[in-house]
């Protein structure tokens, strides 16, 4: 390579506003879409946490037909307690909360 201090040629097109204009258009465009595509993302988001919110707003917290039906086993003495699954079910609650 010979230096001679002139500067180097470059290639018209590389140099012209077109080309600098439809990169950029490019770009945008594609940033544009981008954009686009992450509000859409967002919005799906938003809708699947509204519908599963409107989905646990509607169950009742207290399953009032079990309870009455305790109720009703207690009051008649009929209600047993499986000792052992009572502790497994508490070891496996306790082991859940420690894993967590």
């Amino acid at each position: 390579m010979k230096i001679t201090g002139h500067k180097p040629t470059q290639a018209p097109e590389l140099n012209s506003g077109k080309a600098r204009d439809a990169q950029r258009g490019e770009g945008q465009s594609r940033s544009g879409e981008a954009r686009d595509s992450a509000s859409t993302v967002r919005k799906d988001k938003t809708l699947i946490t509204h519908r599963i919110r409107e989905a646990v707003d509607s169950t009742p917290d207290v399953r009032a037909d079990r309870v009455a039906e305790l109720r009703k086993q207690i009051a008649s003495g009929e209600y047993r307690i499986d000792p052992d699954r009572l502790a497994e079910n508490m070891l496996r609650e306790s082991l859940r909360e420690d894993i967590e």
